[in-house]
């Protein structure tokens, strides 16, 4: 150890782990990959525990709606990269005045930075992302690199912490569909989906008319230095609302002021703060309609309504307020077309396609919003598994390799309700890996049925993008057929005109005779030292719509040539769903059905979860914008969840 006295706040890690450990804490390199709600606790923690040599990647800035979850970031702080400002004030936590940290404001898929030379640098990384692409390809960059990682999640009250290595299964040895889920700060700021406004829509309702409007994700505390522009008007409106002396021209004119705010003052704030400079499509400005409806005529469930429509529907239903429930209820008529007018209005600030009534009503029933109240918890448990590594490293006698010894760390789960032992942490082994996951295993083969029709109508280039980035998450594809034929190539100094020539080619077109039953692609990725085969297997289309119908695993596209394909075999499917049965067997059997509640995709910013409610009584989370389901794992009732035809609906709050 190094004969630097030790600070006060760090003696008793130097009586409990040892000064051997302690000099390994304050000298190794560690990446903090998301600097959200777990990434402030993680960097938090890092500093008070005396780690010295740490980098932050993250992509997002600070917007209001963090403020309330992520510790280390105040009003004055808004606008600005969350990695930035996570490390000037974490490092001012550090008992070390010469603490290094760094903060690097990018995009962890960007394989031009962030590759497998740049992951060998450090001795472990620390996942704290709240997407899918982004941790599959952290988890790819650290096994390419031989790099312990830590991976983390938080889904409501629920949440995990996996230790990932090679040796042990990694991220993607999971075989379940994880829910939808859609950050907080996505919703408010930056929506590009039908389901974004209508979440927002919602909140929107719990704002004006909730008992308690600060449980509304867009509520804002009067103690910021900088209010959004709507949150005086919406709060007016509540007092018009309680005052039974108000005036209709007073309800109505306060009415129009939060519509201004709402789809006109707000917006030109954010442009003016070039809040929407990268943004593909810039939102654009409302202007509220001259002469308004007074009537909404001839109204059909299945219409889509004008701005003009929407706008008087907003004006009624908040006339009407008093005759709405305080909590929204999507078989309220009038509740209803408020949500509805309200989420279209901001789809078109978004240019987002409209939705009609009926297609709104369907998306908002199956709306459950999520806190991250766990997010200290499962930052914690990270320092501890982090603590555990260290010294398997210490013990290991080759000290060239950063990999602990096979089955060091734990898989720990989060749980809302306690196991039958009585707990709320539950603690498992770690699982060996999954045979049938190529990113951790060699030599995996991937099964692929398409119909016949597929190959007539479908270019190699929407294949590729499709089935191997997409489906498969290669960065980088080099494709061979059948084994010796390149017939695309992608990364530095790659062919572009080789893509350019079979690119536009259909897939029965491709060189030697095209892709036909039997066919096996060699997909190679150098950036993440990845190979796999797909063996493609072609029916008739009938027998595929009789094997994969829409309702199965089978994927279709919305456009005239829908492209429909089936992946089996080895190709894992990262996630789960994150509540499985709280009420767990007894002793092992409590940590086994504990380690299998897995919280994959759960934002560490705040979420809102979509799950359907099916016909056949089954809890259906909805799988990814196009809609298909994966059945979720059913939950017994618990305390706190009401429940609605006597199934559970499960209530987490944001």
């Amino acid at each position: 150890m190094t004969n630097e006295k030790t600070p006060t706040i760090l003696t008793g890690l130097l009586e409990s782990l040892g000064p051997d450990c302690l000099d390994r804490i304050q000298n190794c390199r560690l990446l903090v990959v998301g600097a959200g709600g777990i990434g402030c606790e993680l960097l938090k923690n890092l500093s008070l525990s005396g780690f010295r040599h740490v980098e932050v990647v993250d992509l997002d800035t600070i917007d209001v709606s963090n403020l309330n979850r992520q510790l280390l970031f105040r009003a004055k702080h808004v606008g600005q990269p969350k990695c930035v400002v996570g490390v000037a004030v974490a490092k001012d936590l550090s008992p070390y005045a010469d603490t290094q940290m760094t903060a690097r404001h990018g995009n962890v898929c960007d394989n031009s930075v962030f590759n497998v030379q740049y992951m060998e640098q450090f001795d472990l990384v620390l996942n704290a992302l709240d997407n899918v692409t982004a941790r599959r390809r952290v988890n790819r960059l650290c096994l390419a690199a031989n790099v312990p990682m830590m991976e983390a999640g938080t889904t409501g009250y629920l949440g995990q912490v996996q230790t990932i290595y090679k040796g042990v299964a990694c991220y993607e040895c999971k075989t379940q569909e994880p829910p939808k889920v859609y950050p907080i700060c996505t919703i408010r700021s930056t929506p590009s989906q039908p389901v974004h406004t209508i979440v927002w829509a919602k909140e929107l309702y719990k704002l004006l008319l909730s008992p308690d409007p600060s449980q509304s994700m867009l509520w804002e505390d009067s103690q910021n230095e900088e209010l959004s522009t709507y949150m005086e008007a919406a709060l007016e409106l509540r007092d018009n609302n309680q005052d039974p002396d108000a005036s209709e021209d007073t309800k109505k004119t306060t009415i129009d002021r939060l519509w201004k705010a709402l789809y006109a003052d707000e917006i030109q704030k954010q442009l003016n703060m070039d809040r929407y400079k990268t943004a593909e499509k810039t939102p654009i400005v409302l202007e509220m309609p001259t002469a308004a409806a007074n009537t909404q005529s001839e109204w059909k469930p299945m219409s889509i309504w004008s701005l003009t429509e929407c706008v008087y529907e907003f004006r009624n239903a908040l006339m009407s307020a008093l005759e709405m429930p305080e909590f929204f209820d999507k078989d309220d008529e009038l509740a209803m077309r408020f949500v509805t007018a309200a989420a279209q209005l901001r789809s078109m600030n978004f240019h987002i396609p409209l939705q009609s009534y009926h297609d709104t009503k369907g998306i908002a029933g199956n709306i459950i919003p999520a806190i991250a109240t766990t997010n200290a918890i499962v930052a914690g448990l990270q320092i501890l598994q982090v603590f555990s590594l260290l010294q398997a490293q210490l013990a290991n006698k080759d000290n060239s390799s950063k990999l602990p010894p096979v089955g060091t760390g734990k898989y720990i789960n989060c749980l809302r309700n306690a196991t039958r032992n009585g707990l709320y942490l539950a603690a498992s082994p770690l699982e060996t890996p999954n045979p049938q996951c190529f990113v951790c295993r060699e030599q995996v083969t991937v099964v692929l049925t398409l119909p016949t029709k597929a190959l007539q109508v479908i270019s190699f280039a929407r294949f590729v993008q499709t089935i191997i980035q997409q489906e498969l998450g290669f960065a980088e594809p080099t494709v061979y057929l059948n084994q010796d034929v390149l017939i695309w190539e992608e990364g530095n100094d790659s062919d572009e005109a080789l893509r350019r020539v079979n690119g536009v080619k259909l897939l029965q077109d491709l060189p030697r005779g095209g892709l036909q039953h039997g066919s096996v692609l060699t997909v190679e990725d150098f950036s993440q030292d990845l190979q796999v085969d797909v063996r493609v297997v072609v029916v008739s289309d009938e027998d595929f719509r009789r094997q994969y119908g829409k309702e199965d695993d089978a994927e279709e596209d919305d456009d005239a040539d829908g492209f429909r394909y089936h992946i089996g075999g080895d190709k894992p499917v990262v996630g789960s769903s994150a509540g499985e049965d709280d009420e767990a067997k007894e002793s092992s059997v409590d940590n086994k059905a504990a380690a299998s509640a897995v919280v994959e995709d759960g934002d560490d910013d705040g979420v809102v979860e979509i799950v359907e409610d099916t016909s056949d009584g089954n809890k259906r989370a909805m799988n990814g914008a196009t809609g298909h389901e994966s059945p979720l794992k059913k939950q017994k009732p618990s305390e706190g969840a009401s429940t609605e035809g006597g199934e559970e609906v499960i209530e987490i709050d944001d």
